[in-house]
């Protein structure tokens, strides 16, 4: 029962400057609050450059590349999808600058929740959660679900192996091409997969003994240091500059909130 306590991830990890736990789950607050409050272009921007070299800070090139990948999949469905209502409601104009913003908050969440998933043990964050006092049924759903971003990411790495070792191409332009057969092919194993995946996660805490009552042991003691101070000093000024930018001089698209 690897999927809860994956020794191949603490071994990626280990070449990674240490961060507390605590403060990445500060990061990922942080960025949550302050991008729902900034709905100007500008300020998103901003939250966005410094998000992305966050999320470059890790080191795991491929893995942010696949996450984007998935994301621009998102993001070109579901612009053609108000396209579309736009043709069928007019009252309800098509604007690029109207749905950037909602797309760039998905983005912003997304980099700062991947080094919080690609890089904290499994064990410390359990630990750090427990001891903001959240109910059980809260914290270890929560655990489970950020762990599952590394294993669904092994899950791809398997059944993309798997497709070339049959002889399929999975090129970019080969998908394009045959986008019902890479569907097939793709998505369909993965589904299944990542259903396996859930029942695995709830099963190995089950057999790992957790409960309310459990008192989680870290791998490897982790303390606060000073470069985790400096990481959310500048989490705080950069947030600081994004809302400065909205209020002061941000462009709201329209339909946006003010």
């Amino acid at each position: 029962m690897q999927a809860l306590y994956d020794t191949k991830t603490l071994d990626t990890i280990n070449d990674i400057p240490e961060i507390d736990v605590r403060a990445r789950m500060a990061v990922s607050f942080l960025a949550s609050i302050v991008t729902i409050i900034i709905s100007s272009i500008e300020g998103q921007v901003i939250l966005f450059v410094a998000s992305f070299l966050y999320a470059l800070s890790i080191r795991r090139y491929k893995a942010v590349f696949i996450a984007y990948a998935f994301m621009a999949i998102m993001i070109v469905i579901a612009g053609l999808f108000t396209y579309g209502f736009s043709l069928l409601m007019p009252s309800m104009p098509f604007s690029i600058s109207g749905v950037l913003v909602p797309f760039l908050r998905g983005i912003v969440m997304l980099n700062v929740v991947l080094p919080l998933a690609l890089t904290c043990r499994i064990q410390a964050l359990l630990t750090a959660l427990k001891s903001l006092r959240l109910p059980f049924c809260i914290y270890i759903p929560g655990a489970v679900m950020i762990r599952f971003i590394p294993t669904f990411m092994n899950d791809i790495k398997q059944v993309s192996e798997t497709l070339k070792i049959r002889g399929y191409n999975l090129s970019f332009g080969e998908m394009f091409r045959h986008p019902l057969m890479m569907l097939r092919l793709m998505f369909t194993p993965l589904l299944f997969r990542s259903l396996r995946t859930s029942e695995e996660l709830g099963m190995a805490a089950e057999l790992k003994g957790l409960d309310a009552n459990s008192r989680f042991v870290p791998f490897r003691e982790t303390a606060w240091t000073k470069r985790d101070t400096i990481l959310i000093v500048l989490a705080v000024f950069v947030s600081a500059i994004a809302l400065t930018y909205h209020f002061m001089w941000g462009t709201i698209p329209a339909g946006g909130m003010h």
